[in-house]
């Protein structure tokens, strides 16, 4: 009998770069679930063809026995127990979808991997090395760091550093902060950050730039935003 979710694989045989549009060739045999069904239209998910890198795996591993030190558990069960805490919190998924991380598709494991960063900043799990060479995202490590208050470059309490400049002559409580680019600095790397152009900082930490500040940044850093346009 047909599951209610009735998956299929197929294989790419087209690609018009112009509009967008991907042919994907699919063999399904069985005809009368088709008919009953009435399907018309189908879900598509990407699977990652890429192979998975030992760099990747090793860096999972380095965050999660971090994430075992603090809890007291051993790696093995640190590891169950965050894939399915991933599974359920980012992917909506159940256990009965577990993956490996020996043979699990690159985007998978790089998703996974983004998920243990927020994990270790949200509970503010301390880590013998800086977590900026552990990401794959650099703007969605740096947004985490933002909201949990945390040195991007270092992992300790962080202020507010503005890419642009605020000062000559402009009142940090008047203006108005929200779309403005703004990294988390620890007090040591917010200094170093005032000594150099940014370009320069950037590269020396291997970062893409500020994050632009969105309504909720500037709650949690008490910044003026913009007013709401009446309809």
């Amino acid at each position: 009998m047909r599951s209610p979710v009735d998956v299929v694989k197929g294989r790419i045989v087209d690609i018009d770069e112009r509009s967008g549009t991907v042919t994907i060739c699919a063999h399904y045999d069985d005809w009368h679930t088709l008919v009953k069904r009435g399907y018309k239209d189908c879900m598509v998910q990407m699977v990652d063809s890429r192979q998975l890198s030992d760099k990747q795996r090793r860096a999972c591993y380095a965050l999660l026995r971090e994430i075992a030190d603090y809890t007291g558990q051993d790696t093995g069960e640190t590891k169950e127990w965050m894939k399915i805490k991933f599974l359920a919190d980012d992917l909506n998924e159940t256990a009965d979808k577990i993956f490996s991380l020996s043979n699990a598709p690159m985007s998978l494991v790089c998703a996974f991997q983004r998920y243990l960063v927020r994990f270790i900043l949200n509970w503010d799990i301390p880590t013998r090395f800086p977590l900026l060479g552990f990401v794959d995202d650099t703007a969605d490590y740096v947004y985490s760091c933002l909201i949990n208050k945390k040195c991007c470059i270092c992992g300790r309490h962080a202020d507010l550093h503005h890419v642009e400049r605020v000062g000559m002559g402009r009142s940090r409580d008047e203006i108005i902060h929200e779309g403005m680019e703004a990294l988390p600095l620890c007090r040591e790397h917010h200094t170093e950050a005032h000594t150099m152009p940014d370009e320069d900082f950037f590269i020396r930490y291997h970062l893409d730039g500020g994050i632009t500040l969105d309504k909720t940044l500037c709650r949690i850093y008490g910044l003026k935003t913009r007013r709401k346009q009446n309809a």
